[in-house]
């Protein structure tokens, strides 16, 4: 078995990153005496960090000749609210998402989600000085979206087979752009490191080579490290390649089973879940591992457990192709100019905006039944220059465009309309919201969410945190403490639970 893997392979670990890591995780702690919050603007690729959410603390996406690991912390305005004894009861933050930790004084030594923002701004400075090394040689960057169809949905597992004239990215490029794109996904499928280019000017390069390593999620052995008219693999020998889509497979099949008759809806549903419960973010610290490249990967998504958004996207991107569902993987930053990826996927004809990196927020104390819905089917209003910015855009060196993303206006198939947990009025939610906490209780499940319809109805839920936390206590005493992560962006109440 001729396996090699190029000695350039950490260097090219940080550029892999392409899209990597947009974890959204919050701090594992929680009580009803003390909150404290735990800002942070949306990070696409490391930690997770969302705006003024521990949950996504930090983020990375590998993108060719594009720092991604370049943060800075968001400004939060703070209203500090009091009881009657004076004590902190609350603390809210104007215009962004906060994490509040509601601390017990019997677990007083919690440590606090601030310091997964500081761990991960350590590592994005790692990261950062990590990747001048290799400017000279990485040009490029990601791209695209997808438009996805495979002809039956069914479990068994057949060769993937998504023809690029189906991806919706693909049908933006101009005619020598797609010429380009097909001879880059051939050689890159069968591993040919030289591509002929003809007469084409860096930004073409770039733009072209990341649509095809952010909308061709099959390729897990490419990097996104390249130059113009030369690819790099992570693998290049199909003995050693074939055993790793073996076992991808064995995993995709298990997800498909489960998706098997259900509507397009339930189906994203169960990938989105499974993605999020059997994933961990794992931050990009740019370790010197020559295993680190599979978090950029369907590999990592499917088989390792721990990716970052690029992962995550790209792995939902694969299961929309094998089910017939059109989609795409689209790019940008958080508020602090970290690089994210996430998906753009149409439901009944309609486009919606998915993040599952961070709808699985990193915590302190990894949780592994933690799974919320907060940026499940959300339309671009609710997220776009907000939490998500940049989209599509390489931000960073050579300024590229890579296309522009179908508009998504729609809340029909947002996970709370949906599942009818949006609540237009104050008693209806207050009423949903304590239920849902009673069932997170009995199922001993981390996430109690609803959905509200206006901000005046949001602030007066929010407004009685405290009373939610002490009431669940009394109702089950398995749980020990009630952490608040509230988002004024998407409306959606959050309410954590520790047992």
């Amino acid at each position: 078995m001729n396996k090699r893997l190029f000695s350039a392979i950490a260097a090219v670990i940080l550029v892999s990153g392409l899209f990597a890591g947009c974890g959204s995780k919050t701090a594992d702690t929680a009580d009803e005496t003390t909150i404290k919050v735990i800002s942070g603007t949306q990070a696409p690729d490391d930690l997770d960090a969302e705006p003024t959410n521990s949950d996504n603390a930090e983020e990375t996406t590998s993108v060719p000749g594009e720092d991604n690991n370049k943060k800075t912390e968001p400004a939060v305005k703070s209203t500090t609210v009091t009881d009657e004894n004076g004590e902190v009861v609350v603390t809210t933050s104007a215009g962004t998402t906060v994490q509040t930790e509601l601390y017990g004084l019997d677990d007083p030594e919690e440590k606090l989600g601030t310091e997964i923002i500081t761990a991960a701004t350590t590592a994005a400075t790692k990261s950062e000085e990590y990747y001048e090394t290799l400017t000279e040689t990485s040009v490029n960057e990601e791209d695209v979206m997808q438009k996805l169809f495979v002809t039956e949905k069914t479990a068994v597992m057949t060769d993937y087979d998504v023809a690029p004239s189906s991806r919706y990215g693909y049908n933006q490029l101009s005619a020598s752009e797609k010429e380009l794109y097909n001879k880059i996904l051939e050689c890159a499928k069968n591993t040919e490191r030289l591509v002929d280019t003809g007469n084409i000017s860096d930004e073409t390069w770039i733009k072209v080579f990341g649509c095809v390593y952010m909308q061709e999620p099959e390729l897990f052995w490419l990097s996104s490290k390249n130059k113009v008219g030369k690819l790099y693999f992570w693998e290049v020998d199909k003995d050693a390649i074939d055993p790793l889509q073996k076992k991808i497979d064995a995993a995709v099949n298990s997800i498909l089973t489960e998706a098997q008759g259900k509507s397009d809806f339930e189906k994203i549903v169960i990938f989105h879940d499974n993605i999020v419960l059997n994933n961990e973010f794992m931050k990009a610290d740019i370790s010197e591992d020559e295993n680190s490249w599979k978090r950029y990967t369907i590999y990592g998504g499917f088989v390792e457990g721990e990716v970052q958004c690029e992962g995550y996207a790209k792995s939902m991107q694969y299961l929309c192709d094998l089910s017939g569902i059109e989609s795409m993987v689209v790019v940008g930053t958080n508020s602090a100019g970290s690089s994210h990826a996430w998906n753009v996927i149409k439901l009944d004809g309609k486009w919606y905006n998915v993040d599952c990196t961070w709808d699985d927020p990193i915590l302190s104390t990894p949780v592994k039944n933690n799974l919320r819905h907060r940026y499940f089917a959300v339309p671009d209003e609710w997220i776009h220059s907000k939490s998500h910015f940049n989209v599509n855009k390489k931000t960073t060196g050579t300024q590229v465009t890579y296309f522009t993303p179908p508009a998504c206006t729609s809340t029909d198939m947002n996970y709370f309309t949906a599942k009818g947990r949006l609540f237009s009025d104050a008693a209806s939610a207050e009423k949903s919201l304590k239920e849902e906490l009673k069932k997170a209780a009995s199922n001993k499940t981390r996430v109690a969410e609803i959905r509200v319809s206006s901000k005046s109805v949001y602030d007066q839920v929010t407004a009685n945190l405290l009373d939610y936390s002490k009431w669940i206590k009394s109702e089950n005493s398995a749980v020990k403490k009630v952490a608040s992560n509230c988002d004024e962006n998407t409306l959606v109440i959050e309410l954590d639970l520790g047992y």
